[in-house]
């Protein structure tokens, strides 16, 4: 039987719903169904409560999931010029940022997105990275090569010879 990647339809969830109050085990629900047992697993464990598996409250989570994360976030040139103001004239951090703004309710984007920005800026010459309260990080391709060298890095050759 071919299994597909799509999402649990309403009336897969129902189905479930009705093999697991027939006492049918995870694997046999995702035979009959069609899926990976472990889309099965998920879903229960993502979807159940107190009282067990509810395929009507489950649609209700998934579309409030679906409502929430609905659409990528553009980083528009207002949301921009919102993240310098704050930077420069206000000392706020990117994390503050983010979160004030989703605390509000605000459209904004990641504080990592913003962080992101502020590298984009420096590397072209500006100095948003000043108004930071920390020094920017590394990238984390720059992180992990510093990271394969540590400071203090003798070569094994040298840990034979020395006395203990």
């Amino acid at each position: 039987m071919k299994k597909n990647k799509k999402h649990l339809t309403r009336e897969q969830k129902y189905q479930i719903d009705a093999l697991l109050q027939a006492k049918k085990s995870q694997k046999e629900i995702a035979d009959i169904i069609g899926k990976d047992k472990s889309v099965i697993s998920r879903e229960l464990s993502r979807n159940s409560h107190k009282q067990g598996y509810s395929a009507c409250f489950a649609q209700e989570y998934a579309d409030l999931r679906k409502e929430r994360f609905r659409g990528k976030r553009k980083f528009t040139q207002a949301l921009k010029d919102q993240v310098i103001k704050k930077l420069t004239e206000e000392q706020w951090s990117p994390v503050q940022i983010a979160g004030k703004a989703k605390r509000e309710g605000l459209p904004m984007v990641s504080h990592e997105r913003i962080y992101q920005f502020i590298r984009q800026d420096k590397a072209q010459g500006g100095i948003l990275y000043k108004h930071l309260r920390h020094r920017l990080n590394l990238s984390s391709t720059k992180a992990q090569f510093y990271r394969q060298f540590p400071i203090g890095y003798s070569s094994p050759s040298s840990l034979s010879t020395s006395e203990f």
